[in-house]
């Protein structure tokens, strides 16, 4: 897959830039392995494929804490981000 080295560094600007460019990256092999799916991604692992974005969404909530996590669907890998500042602060929602 990729070198992780390369993917290693977070962009204090774009919290999200390591699980973007590893979706770029691996855009291919994850359109055939989940085809259609919206997949939460925090750092370089796939934590989970979707049916639905609330889905995605609601996973990450419970799953992935204190640590931004991108939900993207394989079909629209550049998609808009969902920017939800209480997560990042860890406020229930």
């Amino acid at each position: 897959m990729t070198d992780i080295k390369k993917l290693d560094n977070r962009n204090r600007e774009d919290p999200l830039d390591n699980e973007k460019r590893y979706l770029r990256k691996n855009i291919e092999e994850l359109q055939k392995k989940y085809p259609g799916k919206y997949l939460v991604i925090q750092g370089l692992k796939i934590f989970g494929a979707f049916e639905t974005y609330d889905q995605g969404v609601e996973y990450g909530i419970s799953h992935i804490k204190g640590t931004p996590f991108l939900v993207r669907n394989v079909l629209e890998p550049d998609d808009k981000v969902a920017d939800i500042p209480a997560l990042a602060l860890e406020i229930p929602l």
